[in-house]
């Protein structure tokens, strides 16, 4: 007799409930409850807000003291301060989603599959909750975590490049940003060089497309590798789960969390640098070369 069958691997999210005619799914069952968690953390380390921090509130002045530091670090005071609202969420959000994973129950609690249990044969839950033999695998869990849904991690590579294009407009100015992306003026003023430039200047309208695909495909294949590797050895070694692959998905949680939250960074600062801030860098450097020359040579004399 077979005790168990290896989890079945599924991409989409599964419907748990309905609200009127809205569907419900696991992971954004996952996603409320990852905002309801982040609400009531902030909400216990800052509502006593003591001179001298202890506990909570320590823990968390610390993390945005080292976050707030890495993005100043990149974009400077004036920037940085603008960015880091977009960047500490997308990281907090994503680290917060990913720790689900190795919460026990999350992929393995939930209803049974009646289509799935009637096409195995058959079958009763042992004990009235424990899923053994040919219905094992026929369950539909009621949280999983909210990374491992295409859907969310779309939506927040979508967010993360509109904000660079609005940051982009912001700081530059609609002519320079679009014309990093339809540079008319090359083709007419440094011909035939700017059509290089021109074309060049296509390639990043596809740069920004990919970057969606990028940013959200790397996320989310990480996360479900990750979230599927658990579910089986969970089945396979239980004990060796919880001692070796429990650690390493902590791991991943926040590498995953932390490329996310930088690379937008990084994009934040690259898209709101426009090639004449480069060009004007370099022109003040020449003449800061060139006084620095005829200081020295005023001296000599």
């Amino acid at each position: 007799m077979q005790i168990w069958k290896l989890p079945v691997i599924k991409i989409a999210p599964d419907i748990i409930f309905h609200i009127g005619g809205f569907q419900v799914t696991n992971t954004l069952l996952a996603t409320w409850i990852t905002i309801v968690a982040l609400i009531a953390v902030f909400f216990f380390g800052t509502r006593r807000r003591d001179l001298i921090p202890s506990g909570l509130q320590n823990f968390l002045e610390w993390a945005v003291e080292m976050l707030m530091g890495l993005v100043v670090g990149v974009s400077g005071q004036e920037k940085g301060r603008r960015f880091f609202p977009l960047v500490a969420t997308f990281f907090l959000f994503i680290f917060t989603c990913n720790l689900l994973d190795i919460i026990p129950g999350v992929d393995t609690i939930g209803a049974i599959d009646v289509p799935a249990a009637t096409a195995a044969g058959g079958g009763q839950p042992l004990l009235g909750f424990l899923l053994t033999g040919n219905i094992s695998n026929a369950i539909i869990p009621w949280v999983r975590p909210a990374t491992t849904d295409l859907n969310l991690t779309l939506a927040i590579a979508l967010v993360s490049v509109v904000a660079t294009q609005g940051f982009g407009f912001y700081y530059l100015g609609a002519g320079d940003q679009l014309s990093k992306y339809l540079n008319f003026r090359a083709l007419f003023t440094n011909f035939p060089m700017g059509l290089v430039d021109f074309f060049v200047g296509l390639l990043e309208i596809v740069s920004e497309l990919g970057r969606i695909i990028s940013f959200s495909f790397r996320l989310f294949g990480n996360i479900f590798a990750g979230s599927t590797l658990l579910a089986v050895f969970a089945f396979l070694l239980p004990i060796v789960t919880g001692l070796i692959f429990i650690p390493f998905e902590l791991f991943v949680a926040f590498i995953q969390a932390f490329v996310f939250a930088i690379l937008t960074l990084v994009f934040l600062e690259v898209g709101t640098t426009g090639h004449s801030h480069g060009d004007a860098g370099e022109h003040e450097a020449e003449q800061e070369y060139k006084q620095n020359k005829e200081h020295e040579a005023a001296a000599t004399h």
